[in-house]
């Protein structure tokens, strides 16, 4: 998950009370929206088995395809006024086509197998390390049964949302739809607010490891471009956003964000 999955790990540092690179009280209020993107592994796209078993998953919730976007998004109506879309992602393109057992282009991935079923997932550029230190949270509700609910959810690592969130920021920065960058740059001044110093210094680590890889380059690039200073182009984005108040903090995000790709 990206947008929920940054939604759910504010609310848990929160409420957990850990350190981090910017002080709680000092972060935009968490959001979510009705998109929900579903990071599926290479492993899990690769076996058409666990495939079918999410397929069957999505057909069981009531959720139907939409229509231009086949096998990629699914949507259920909850309610005349209220749509939940899913969103099928996985990792990176080179990381996808190092599977014999999936098919891959830029647009999709999917099993080889013949018996595979009607459900495809999109590479997304920055997902690198999907399912190598995720955080997992547990959930608690209740089912529109009445019946009480808890589950794990695996939350991608900050390395990997940082890189996903700065691509998004990239190629929607000079979108006709504005508010699309604003909230992917908000999403870096999120992400990296809540950095822990290990997670921080994990990003320096995978940043290093992964220096070769052209969307690694491209977003130490932008980094230096874009949020660089008070008045560069993504920072000036971040500010714009709605929920920005953090002007007071603006400093110290700058040198931390700086510091992860010096």
């Amino acid at each position: 998950m990206r947008g929920y999955g940054l939604y759910l790990k504010q609310l848990h540092l929160t409420q957990a009370g850990v350190r981090t690179l910017i002080g709680a009280e000092l972060w935009p209020a968490p959001r979510a929206t009705e998109d929900l993107d579903l990071m599926l592994s290479a492993e899990l796209v690769a076996d058409a088995r666990s495939m079918t078993a999410l397929r069957a998953a999505l057909d069981k919730l009531n959720y139907e395809v939409r229509t231009n976007s086949k096998y990629l998004q699914f949507v259920r109506t909850i309610t005349g006024a209220q749509v939940v879309k899913v969103d099928l992602l996985t990792a990176q393109l080179d990381v996808i086509k190092s599977f014999p057992a999936i098919s891959a282009d830029s647009r999709r991935a999917r099993p080889t197998a013949a018996d595979r079923p009607q459900l495809h997932a999109h590479p997304t550029d920055g997902a690198l390390t999907l399912t190598e230190a995720p955080l997992v949270i547990k959930i608690t509700g209740t089912l529109s049964t009445g019946q009480a609910f808890a589950a794990p959810v695996a939350i991608p690592d900050a390395f990997s949302y940082l890189l996903m969130k700065l691509t998004a920021y990239r190629d929607l920065r000079n979108d006709l739809d504005k508010d699309m960058g604003r909230h992917h740059a908000m999403d870096v001044f999120r992400i990296v607010a809540m950095l822990t110093e290990p997670e921080r210094d994990q990003v320096q680590a995978n940043l290093r490891r992964f220096a070769a890889d052209d969307q690694v380059s491209s977003c130490v690039g932008l980094v230096r471009l874009a949020f660089a200073s008070a008045t560069s182009p993504g920072v000036l984005a971040m500010r714009e956003h709605r929920l920005w108040h953090n002007d007071p903090q603006l400093a110290i995000f700058l040198e931390a964000i700086a510091e992860l790709v010096s």
